[in-house]
C-alpha cells in the first residue's frame, strides 16, 4: 500500500537525539506546557516549576495549592494551574506571584485552558466550566458528562471534552449546548486533541482513535500501547501519545501506523507537549525528559 510504504519512509528518517532529563520535583509530574523558552511543570507535590527550556535550569517554583497540581496552561505572562485543592489559580509568569483564585468546582479540577478571554475547566464534579479571566466570573456551566471530566479542549466556538463516562462531548461554547456525544472507547477518555476537522483521543483502553468532528464517525483505531494512555499530542501528520506503560509513541496520523516508540522513562508517562523539534514528557518517575527528535523530515 502507498500509504504504508510512505510511513516506512518517514520512520527511516526520523531521528531520536539524546534526552535530557530535568529533576527537581518530589512527587509525579502529572502536566507538562511549553510557553516560548519555558517548560512550567505540575506535580503531585503541589507545586509548579518553571524551567529554562535550553540550560534546563529550574528557575522559580510556585506554591500555594494545597493539593495536587493537575493541569496547567499558560497564554501571554499567566499561568492558568487546576487542583486537587478544588481551584484554579492565575499566576504572573514574571514574579510568580498568584494573582488570583477561582472556586466553584465542587471536587477536583482536572484540566484548564484559555481561549481568549475565557478560562475552560473540566472536573470530577462531572461538569465543564466557562469563566472571565478577568472578572473570575464563572459563566457557564455545561453538564451531561455522567463521570469525572478529564481532558477539555477548544477548536475554533467548540469545547471538547473527554470523560471516564467512556465518551467525548463537543459543545458550543457560546451557548453551552452538547452538539454531538461520541462513543467508542471501552474505557475513560483521558486524553484529547485537533487537527483540522479530527479530534484524536487517547484511553485507558489503551487506544487512539481518529474521530471525524463533523460527522462524529470513528475514522481509525491505533493500537500498540500495552498500558493506559495518559496524552496525546499533535504535530503536523504526526500523533504522539505518552503512556503508562512507560513509552512514547510516534505515529502516521493518515495510515495509523506506530513510527517509533522512545523509552526512557522508568515509570508511567502522564503528560506530553511537542515544541519545535522537541518532546517535552512528565512522568511518574518524577522526571521530565527533553527528547529532541527530526519529526518532521523533508
Amino acid at each position: 500500500m502507498p500509504v504504508e510504504s510512505n510511513a516506512r519512509n518517514l520512520d527511516q528518517q526520523i531521528q531520536v537525539g539524546k534526552a535530557k532529563v530535568l529533576e527537581g520535583h518530589t512527587k509525579l509530574v502529572s502536566s507538562v506546557f511549553v510557553k516560548d523558552k519555558l517548560i512550567i511543570s505540575g506535580s503531585l507535590d503541589n507545586t509548579i516549576k518553571i524551567w529554562d527550556i535550553n540550560a534546563g535550569e529550574c528557575l522559580k517554583t510556585l506554591e500555594g495549592h494545597t493539593n495536587w497540581v493537575y493541569s496547567l496552561f499558560a497564554k501571554d505572562n499567566l499561568i492558568i494551574s487546576g487542583s486537587w485543592d478544588n481551584t484554579i489559580k492565575i499566576w504572573d509568569i514574571n514574579s510568580g506571584e498568584c494573582l488570583k483564585t477561582l472556586e466553584g468546582h465542587t471536587l477536583f479540577v482536572s484540566s484548564v485552558l484559555v481561549k481568549d478571554n475565557l478560562i475552560i475547566s473540566g472536573s470530577y464534579d462531572k461538569t465543564i466550566k466557562i469563566w472571565d479571566i478577568n472578572t473570575c466570573e464563572c459563566l457557564k456551566t455545561l453538564k451531561g458528562h455522567t463521570h469525572n471530566v478529564f481532558p477539555v479542549l477548544v477548536k475554533d466556538n467548540l469545547i471538547i471534552s473527554g470523560c471516564q463516562d467512556k465518551t467525548i462531548k463537543i459543545w458550543d461554547i457560546i451557548t453551552g449546548e452538547c452538539l454531538k456525544t461520541l462513543k467508542g472507547h471501552a474505557c475513560t477518555v483521558r486524553s484529547v486533541f485537533a487537527k483540522d476537522n479530527l479530534i484524536i483521543s487517547g484511553s485507558w483502553d489503551k487506544t487512539i482513535k481518529i474521530w471525524d468532528t463533523d460527522s462524529g464517525e470513528c475514522l481509525k483505531t491505533l493500537e500498540g500501547h500495552t498500558d493506559w494512555i495518559e496524552s496525546v499530542f499533535v504535530k503536523d501528520n504526526l500523533i504522539i501519545s505518552g503512556s503508562n506503560d512507560k513509552t512514547i509513541r510516534i505515529w502516521d496520523i493518515d495510515s495509523g501506523c506506530c513510527l517509533k516508540t522512545l523509552e526512557g522513562h522508568r515509570d508511567y508517562v502522564k503528560s506530553i507537549f511537542v515544541k519545535d523539534n522537541l518532546i517535552i514528557s512528565g512522568s511518574d518517575d518524577k522526571t521530565i525528559r527533553i527528547t529532541p527528535i527530526s519529526l518532521f523530515p523533508g
